[in-house]
């Protein structure tokens, strides 16, 4: 099969058969659910960020059996976007080829 890539920002390309779910920090940022997430995957040292608390986007993925987020400050949408896009074929055989 076709394996389908998304560019998350921060030169981070993420499997889309990985991606659990794409959220929206700035919807729940104040909960203690997304505190409790947060203070979880930079215990276990599975919170991959370069937005210094200023994330507008987490990704959870599970890759090799465990649970990793990915900090972005790329919008829900956009990331939804680049996503549809695969699927329209703008990623051929899962190459990146630099169009998003």
């Amino acid at each position: 099969g076709i394996i389908m890539f998304v560019h998350i920002g921060n030169n981070i390309i993420l499997e889309e058969k990985d991606i659990i779910g794409i959220y929206n920090v700035e919807s729940m940022r104040d909960s203690e659910e997304y505190k409790n997430l947060i203070e979880s995957l930079k215990r276990t040292d599975n919170l991959v960020s370069q937005v210094n608390g200023d994330a507008r986007t987490l990704i959870m993925t599970k890759e090799n059996g465990k649970i990793v987020g990915y900090e972005t400050n790329v919008s829900t949408v956009s990331i939804a976007k680049r996503a549809e896009e695969n699927k329209k074929g703008t990623l051929l055989g899962g190459l990146y080829n630099g169009k998003i």
